[in-house]
């Protein structure tokens, strides 16, 4: 992805206490996954992505104007959507 991206992915993931993977799902930690989605056309990628993940609890991680579209995009998936600043704006169900 690009250099926001990773930004936010890393800047995410040492909230988190870990670290963001280049690889596969951006951020694991204990049973949790996040992906982070900046752009439009990356959200629905995400949740194809977070789909593939064995963790019970999914979360895409989307800019605050992006959280609407996010909502949207997950219902009835059981993915939460969480802000890039970590702010839970809709709770995973796992």
């Amino acid at each position: 992805m690009g250099k926001t991206h990773d930004r936010m992915a890393d800047k995410l993931a040492n909230k988190f206490g870990t670290e963001h993977n280049r690889k596969g799902v951006d951020i694991k930690k204990g049973d949790k996954a996040i992906e982070v989605a900046i752009k439009k056309q990356d959200i629905e990628k995400s949740v194809e992505q977070l789909n593939l993940s064995r963790k019970p609890i999914k979360y895409l991680a989307v800019p605050p104007k992006k959280v609407s579209l996010a909502k949207e995009v997950t219902e009835g998936t059981g993915i939460g959507v969480m802000s890039t600043t970590g702010n839970i704006r809709k709770r995973a169900r796992g």
